[in-house]
């Protein structure tokens, strides 16, 4: 089984929440902190974590986690549908 580093797209922590991948954005709550895209292994639910949270975040719609950041994640999905579009992927 291959180790990640907790903000590496793909590493999974104990509770079952998998990075999706950094959106680029930084935290309101944490200077100097990167916004990450998370889902929850267990319901789907996307939402947005700083990365020194990632080892031991749950999800925030299912386990009782703290509220994740949605802004960041509707803005990186937003982003990634408008670049698909221009690029006739979707």
């Amino acid at each position: 089984m291959p180790r990640f580093q907790t903000t590496d797209p793909g590493y999974r922590n104990k509770h079952g929440q998998t990075v999706i991948a950094r959106t680029g954005f930084p935290s309101e709550s944490f200077p100097g902190q990167t916004i990450y895209h998370l889902r929850c292994g267990h319901c789907g639910h996307d939402y947005g974590s700083n990365g020194s949270d990632i080892h031991k975040r749950r999800c925030p719609a299912t386990r009782m986690g703290p509220k994740g950041n949605p802004s960041a994640i509707r803005l990186r999905i937003f982003s990634l549908r408008k670049a698909s579009k221009t690029c006739g992927i979707l």
